[in-house]
């Protein structure tokens, strides 16, 4: 059952469980070992190979059991060897293949000792053969013996999957194939490792049986339930296994009316402000009626049968619309007939959610980080001095390089301690799925914008930027930061405020070098060579009152 040893370092074939050794009578002397029988004047022999025609398997494990463990010299597991657990009281057989030739003019006398020490997996007859073929010598497991006459397209996914695995394991790989497994791995090696756990199904077979329990009391059970769908929608289809593919394919199939409605009404909101249905969250008899339900309608049906579910294609045709593209702006006869735009008399007007906000100051000033996938990042966030319930600190260090200017999207999210500067504009803190923001305004959030430090380093580089590439005139500078600002040249007047702004600031620090230098590099760092420090600094905040604008900070 157990066949595997071990004899200073040379391979040794067939054994229950300690050492079998087979020696061949040529060399006169021969070296000290630990084997406590006369072997003097014996030579080893060496094994190449082994196959058999039944293994034993355990799930999960490395196959401690297969019969090239018997002659691998490991005798560390007292269990590795070869064993036939599962298919026990069946002929088997083990060939072992020889490094190199016996025999020749000379005599050879071939000598075998077995120990047994397992009386649990004693063995039972057994009989050893040897054959002169000149070719290696195999054998092929049962399993794949039974499908030796069966073509691969008449296999089942399970066999092909049995023939896979055989012939990877015999047949060894190509240079070119294992260049490019170590080049996978080495990539695999170096993604972090994933903490969280997986969820998986269950086979049909293995998943628990469900019953009604009468007035919620599990030790009263009536009828067996099984998985379904809710009859009122179009039925599930036929000859398919009940799974949560199939019930995806399920959700998304042209009959059914509802998940399109859900997905454009979503990305609707997401534009315009407010979905076709308010309550983007309640689709049922408790939410609000379409304010537009031919619309909503035709957007579902052409979204799912003309665009397939693309969601680029939608956008665009959202955005392009002659709807999207009215003025924002509120005239005495909207305020009285539709203060809250729901009938969509003019464009769309609402401030940016909380990630945006951070995304725009950054990209406008030029620091925003492009790159995209991998970890969170922590970007810079005030130092609280807060411990966790066991102890460690909450507070983080920034993130080195460009991470820390990635989009707000990749920060690292604690449930017990989300990003402040987030919170302030609203942002949930996904203890629960949250399908629609709340909006509010409030004096923290101005704070927010002039102070913190993400936003004053955004306000330097735009500041750098306006310098480095507005042009050489006051005037010229200003255009070009309020056009990467606000998209759109100043007015004569919205100038002219500007440009007095930025004259009265360079004076005062002009006046006084220190808080001139202090305000112009921290935290960004020091100054473009050439480049005086109260210059800077009032640049740095025409910058800030231009990220701090209401038309900057909403989507109009």
């Amino acid at each position: 059952n157990n066949l595997q040893g071990r004899l200073d370092g040379f391979e040794i074939s067939i054994l229950n469980d300690q050492r079998e050794v087979i020696w061949k009578q040529r060399q006169p002397t021969a070296p000290k070992t630990n084997v406590d029988f006369d072997i003097s004047g014996l030579l080893p022999i060496v094994f190449t190979g082994a196959s058999a025609t039944f293994e034993q398997r355990e799930s999960g494990k490395v196959n401690q059991f297969a019969a090239d463990k018997a002659i691998d010299g490991d005798a560390s597991t007292p269990a590795a060897g070869w064993a036939i657990g599962g298919a026990i009281g069946k002929d088997q057989a083990a060939v072992f293949q020889l490094q190199t030739p016996l025999g020749g003019t000379e005599e050879t006398t071939i000598k075998l000792w077995l120990a047994q020490k397992f009386d649990q997996h004693p063995l039972g007859r057994f009989r050893i053969s040897l054959t002169t073929a000149p070719a290696p010598v195999g054998v092929l497991p049962h399993e794949i013996t039974a499908l030796l006459d069966v073509s691969w397209e008449a296999m089942t996914a399970g066999q092909q999957e049995t023939v896979r695995k055989y012939y990877q394991r015999v047949v060894p790989p190509t240079k070119e194939v294992t260049d490019k497994i170590a080049a996978l791995e080495k990539q695999i090696k170096a993604i972090p490792k994933i903490t969280v756990p997986v969820m998986r199904e269950l086979a049909m077979d293995k998943r628990r049986k469900t019953h009604v329990q009468v007035r919620g009391n599990f030790e009263v059970l009536e009828q067996e339930v099984s998985a379904g769908t809710p009859s009122v929608f179009h039925p599930f289809p036929d000859n398919v296994e009940m799974n949560r593919l199939e019930l995806a394919r399920w959700l998304v199939s042209p009959d059914n009316p509802l998940t399109g409605r859900v997905v454009v009404n979503r990305y609707w909101e997401q534009l315009f402000g407010q979905g076709l249905v308010r309550t983007s969250e309640e689709f049922g008899i408790q939410g609000d009626p379409p304010t537009h339900p031919q619309l909503l309608d035709w957007l579902a049906v052409t979204f799912v049968k003309d665009y397939r579910w693309d969601i680029k294609r939608l956008l665009k045709a959202m955005v392009m619309s002659a709807t999207y593209r009215q003025d924002a702006q509120v005239t005495s006869q909207h305020r009285a007939l539709d203060p809250y735009n729901h009938y969509l008399a003019r464009g769309p007007r609402f401030r940016l959610n909380a990630e945006m906000i951070r995304d725009q100051a950054l990209a406008v000033s030029g620091l925003l980080s492009r790159k995209m996938y991998g970890p969170s990042v922590r970007p810079p966030r005030p130092q609280l001095g807060l411990k966790a319930a066991f102890g460690s600190s909450t507070d983080w260090a920034t993130s080195a390089g460009d991470d820390k200017f990635r989009r707000g999207l990749y920060t690292q999210w604690r449930r017990s301690l989300p990003y402040p500067s987030m919170s302030t504009f609203d942002a949930p803190n996904r203890n629960v799925c949250t399908i629609s923001r709340g909006r509010t305004n409030t004096p923290l959030q101005a704070l927010v914008t002039l102070n913190d430090p993400v936003y004053v380093e955004a306000a330097q580089a735009l500041a750098r930027r306006m310098m480095a590439e507005g042009g050489e005139t006051i005037s010229q500078r200003l255009t070009y930061g309020f056009r990467l600002a606000l998209s759109r040249p100043p007015h004569d007047q919205e100038r002219q405020r500007l440009e007095a702004l930025y004259v009265s600031v360079q004076q005062q620090y002009a006046e006084d070098p220190d808080s001139a230098m202090e305000l112009a590099t921290i935290p960004l760092g020091p100054l473009p060579e050439g480049v005086d420090a109260d210059v800077a600094a009032a640049w740095t905040v025409v910058g800030n009152v231009l990220l701090n604008l209401d038309e900057t900070l909403a989507k109009r």
